[in-house]
């Protein structure tokens, strides 16, 4: 059932932002666990550490922004409500895509700049 995005109710979002890198010796952060395997999946790195952890909403007529490691802008908008997906709209300076969602499902991993000796990889979810 799609919902029309002037009465969907605001969404739920998290950011983890996370540094991965090849660093020897840097492991894996506890803190990031359930997505452990992902990671290593979809990225070629050996060492993976939460930075920072963002909370908010998204809104059809608001959208959500913050500023992530670096002190990069991080924009999320709204795009669409299709029973339990959303479609959310995120940019970065170095990211300009759309992602779908599950509400309440696994994170979204999106690659982004480089950071320090590695790259930031952020986990976006929506409850």
């Amino acid at each position: 059932l799609q919902i029309s995005l002037v009465y969907a109710q605001a969404v739920p979002i998290e950011v983890q932002v996370i540094q991965a890198s090849r660093e020897p010796g840097g492991g894996v952060d506890p803190a990031i666990g359930p997505l452990v395997r992902e990671l290593q999946r979809d990225f070629a790195y050996t060492s993976y550490r939460l930075l920072e952890t963002h909370r908010g909403q998204v809104s059809p007529q608001s959208p959500w922004r913050t500023v992530i490691a670096g002190g990069r802008d991080l924009s999320v908008a709204l795009v669409k409500v299709d029973g339990g997906r959303v479609e959310l709209h995120i940019t970065t300076p170095r990211v300009n895509t759309r992602v779908s969602l599950h509400r309440g499902g696994q994170p979204i991993l999106l690659g982004g700049p480089p950071h320090g000796a590695g790259v930031l990889i952020m986990a976006i979810s929506a409850r």
